[in-house]
């Protein structure tokens, strides 16, 4: 099933994968990240600006929960998510669309694989 086709969908944060990554997920859009994830974290930006904060994550593809920064980087100027060793994301290949919401109830962001470059 391809998670992304619903326009209702609960994946508020998307990205497409412009290059392989060793763990870090860089966003494009950061005005997403603060209204999706930021704010329902209760997390002020200009916190989050100044040092990374650790999160809980979900993984709803595999069942399993991750604890992982969420950060900003001044030089690019956007939000980046992940860890050194997240082997989830370093299995990922370019072209690869992930996505992210916020889960007020389990009150974690969860994360999902939403399309695969290739099958």
């Amino acid at each position: 099933m391809d998670k992304s086709s619903s326009s209702s969908s609960l994946w508020k944060v998307r990205k497409v994968l412009t290059e392989k990554c060793e763990g870090w997920l860089d966003f494009d859009n950061n005005s997403d990240v603060e209204n999706y994830i930021l704010k329902p974290l209760c997390k002020s930006t200009n916190l989050v600006k100044r040092d990374p904060i650790k999160i809980k994550i979900d993984d709803y593809d595999m069942g399993c929960q991750d604890e992982v920064l969420l950060g900003y980087n001044r030089e690019s100027d956007k939000f980046y998510l992940g860890k050194k060793m997240w082997k989830r994301v370093k299995e990922l290949d370019v072209g690869d669309e992930v996505g992210f919401f916020y889960d007020p109830i389990a009150k974690n962001v969860c994360f999902s694989v939403l399309k695969l470059a290739k099958p």
